[in-house]
């Protein structure tokens, strides 16, 4: 089964172009893909913090093909990116990381796996954009909307405009179109119009999928709750 991965918020690219590159790559390789997932957890959270996307690697099956931008729709951190990628590899999933035209497979050599990591942990220590004060690019603090934001994307979903869904919350309309903005969240409405209704309602409820004891136990380090 081919699965995309999308994160939101991605520090490079928003959700609707890392879909584009996704998909024209998987075109362009002759894949089918079956299944789309959102990852909505926040850029600082770690590993451990980031229930849904555990959830995610636990339901994943052997000889599954997961689809990324880059890597940071994984993590930006060096030791979580090896414990992903262990994960994945012991039970054979294959990764495309579509953006470099990199696949991490059991068939891959350790040397470039290495070289891939070293390349991510030069990027982290020297970025190429110039750094500003403040809370980093992807990083958001909590807001008061975050209770109603499955709400607020479903309404979005159907239309309904920023002005209405303020006055139906009692929010203010500058404060709540300022979360909307910063969150992308009317690229994610779009992009969930694209899925089949099984797919948003994993989405809306952020829920894991199950997967069997097996895939579970191999990686306990990772997604154990």
């Amino acid at each position: 089964m081919a699965i995309m991965l999308l994160k939101n918020k991605n520090c490079e690219e928003n959700i609707s172009t890392q879909q584009k590159h996704i998909l024209k790559y998987a075109l362009a390789n002759g894949f089918g893909i079956q299944a789309t997932e959102i990852d909505n957890s926040l850029g600082e959270k770690v590993l451990e913090e980031r229930k849904w996307f555990r959830g995610f690697l636990r339901s994943l099956k052997p000889n599954d093909t997961v689809l990324i931008y880059d890597l940071w729709s994984l993590t930006n951190k060096i030791d979580e990116l090896v414990k992903i990628f262990e994960c994945l590899l012991r039970r054979n999933i294959t990764l495309h990381i579509c953006n470099k035209r990199f696949i991490i497979s059991n068939q891959t050599p350790l040397f470039n796996v290495l070289e891939l990591l070293a390349k991510q942990r030069e990027s982290n220590l020297n970025p190429a954009k110039e750094i500003h004060a403040g809370r980093p690019k992807g990083r958001m603090s909590r807001s008061k909307f975050d209770n109603n934001r499955a709400q607020i994307v479903s309404m979005l979903e159907e239309g309904i405009s920023v002005n209405y869904i303020a006055k139906e919350f009692g929010f203010s309309r500058s404060s709540l179109k300022d979360y909307i903005n910063s969150r992308e969240l009317k690229e994610l409405a779009a992009i969930k119009k694209t899925l089949p209704k099984h797919d948003n309602k994993k989405i809306d409820k952020l829920t894991a999928r199950q997967s069997g004891e097996n895939s579970q136990k191999e990686c306990a380090l990772i997604v154990q709750i």
